[in-house]
């Protein structure tokens, strides 16, 4: 995937060139990563290519099954079931360097950029010529360090055979050496890593795959967005009706003041007993409590305690609008000095008929 920046103003231009490349490069390391999982997991056939003194020597591997040799002299092209697959490159053994090394294991995760740092001291060539490929020895000395093997060579000396591997028209994929089996994994693939003709394909492949997905979740936002405001918009539409609906309501019952209207409502059977318990709630002070609260409908009964339970007549009276309150049973005075009460009194808020 390219994004073309030509036609984007100045302004946005650099930031739109940084995602890019940082898209590019992260699209690159997954290729480089998912490569040998591909590799490892394909029933494709690969190719093994030996130098021989005089030609080549390929052969097929599949499922690290070797074929059969077969020998293909200098410039001779190699045939066309060759040119699908990998291609390993097995050069002769004396065209490497072997050196073993003892690094820290605590930089066991910096091994890459601790070689690179230390090629020119470990071999005779320029880093920038140099090819390498190391493998971690496995277990851990008791000093801390583990072992490290290195194989190098110099890519003016591989240069030729490459040379007499592009004249059967072949591009490698892998290089290694011949000392090790040809049916097997290499240990030491200075290739490793490299970008390959095949990557460009994956690479296009997994881009369309991630356009692909960046389309879908596109759409599924905007489903739900549109899904989202259509459900705003019944919400609005309920909400007025609503609204027309209690109006209608309201003028259906009548016109009047806030004040009659609070009257008639607390004259209401489902009402009158909540109206009843918030005004006994502000009349009653912080200093009283209630053990008993019977409700019926014309009296009602209050059992509590009180610090001057005298005082209580006139709040009941005023406040919570009650009549004819009094004490049903004497007070009593406790050792905490405090009054014990049994007090009755008819409800204000029911007409006189019903009483």
């Amino acid at each position: 995937m390219t994004l073309s920046t030509g036609m984007m103003p100045a302004t946005i231009r650099p930031a739109a060139t940084a995602v890019q490349t940082i898209g590019a490069a992260l699209l690159d390391s997954f290729v480089a990563t998912l490569r040998p999982l591909i590799a490892r997991f394909s029933t494709s056939v690969s190719h093994v290519v030996v130098i021989a003194p005089d030609g080549l020597m390929l052969h097929s591997l599949r499922k690290d099954c070797l074929g059969p040799p077969l020998h293909l002299a200098d410039d001779v092209r190699a045939p066309e079931a060759f040119h699908a697959g990998a291609v390993q490159l097995r050069l002769p053994p004396e065209v490497f360097l072997m050196r073993s090394l003892r690094l820290p294991d605590a930089g066991r995760s910096y091994l890459q950029p601790i070689i690179a740092h230390r090629l020119e001291r470990l071999t005779p060539w320029r880093a920038d010529h140099v090819l390498y490929a190391y493998s971690v020895v496995e277990g851990v000395s008791e000093d801390g360090t583990i072992g490290v093997d290195l194989l190098a060579t110099s890519v003016d000396l591989v240069a030729p055979f490459l040379a007499r591997l592009a004249g059967a028209g072949l591009t490698a994929t892998a290089l290694g050496s011949a000392a090790e089996p040809l049916d097997a994994p290499l240990r030491f693939d200075l290739y490793k890593g490299r970008t390959q003709a095949a990557d460009g394909r994956l690479r296009a492949r997994i881009g369309r795959g991630f356009a692909i997905l960046l389309g879908g979740l596109a759409t599924t936002c905007l489903f739900s967005a549109i899904v989202a405001a259509s459900a705003t918009s019944d919400a609005e539409d309920v909400q007025q009706r609503l609204s027309a609906l209690r109006t209608k309501l309201a003028l259906r019952g009548g016109s009047g003041t806030s004040r009659e209207r609070a009257l008639i409502e607390g004259k209401r059977v489902d009402t009158a007993a909540i109206v009843l318990i918030d005004k006994l709630s502000h009349a009653l002070p912080d200093d009283t409590v209630l053990r008993e609260l019977d409700i019926e409908p014309t009296r009602i009964r209050l059992v509590g305690r009180s610090v001057d339970a005298p005082a209580l007549i006139a709040r009941l009276e005023v406040d919570a609008g009650l009549k004819n309150p009094r004490f049903a049973a004497p007070v009593i005075r406790d050792a905490d000095k405090r009054d014990a009460f049994d007090l009755v009194a008819i409800r204000g808020d029911v007409p006189d008929a019903a009483r």
